[in-house]
């Protein structure tokens, strides 16, 4: 799925600006693209409304925050019982990331706990949602590389 048509160049660029830092104001934008600033207003309102842009957030270390470990999980359920126990997984405060999926695991999550102890009562957490069958969990040994950029 490509870019929506009605993304232009200015859309792109201030797109752009904002996922390299979002606290620049609006005046900056302008005076780095060569538009007025209320042509970055209006395009800023309108890919707001249109949810290309969902939130303006910090981004964070987990272990400078205290979450020390990062695992990967995979789940298998109850093809009934799904969704429900897909949306339960993404409500745990350790979820990050939650992507429902095809193939051998109906579900994988990414989720950062504080050391193994913490790793491993989430584990029993996730084992004992209704339509859980089965979770593997995967530590990482290493972070290797988030990108929340998007390249436009």
């Amino acid at each position: 799925m490509g870019l929506p048509k009605d993304l232009d160049e200015i859309d792109k660029s201030i797109l752009n600006l904002l996922q390299d830092d979002a606290r620049i104001s609006f005046a900056e934008i302008a005076e780095l693209m060569g538009v007025a600033e209320s042509t970055v207003r209006y395009r800023l309102k309108r890919l707001s409304d249109e949810k290309v842009i969902t939130r303006m957030t910090a981004l964070l270390d987990p272990r400078r925050i205290g979450m020390n470990v990062t695992a990967v999980v995979l789940v298998k359920t109850d093809p009934m019982l799904l969704s429900d126990a897909v949306g339960e997984l993404a409500s745990f405060e350790e979820s990050h990331h939650v992507f429902q999926t095809t193939g051998e695991y109906d579900a994988i999550a990414v989720v950062h706990a504080k050391d193994m102890k913490h790793l491993n009562e989430l584990k029993r957490r996730i084992k004992m949602i209704s339509g859980v069958e089965d979770a593997t969990v995967w530590a990482a040994t290493g972070l290797v590389k988030i990108e929340t950029r998007f390249k436009l």
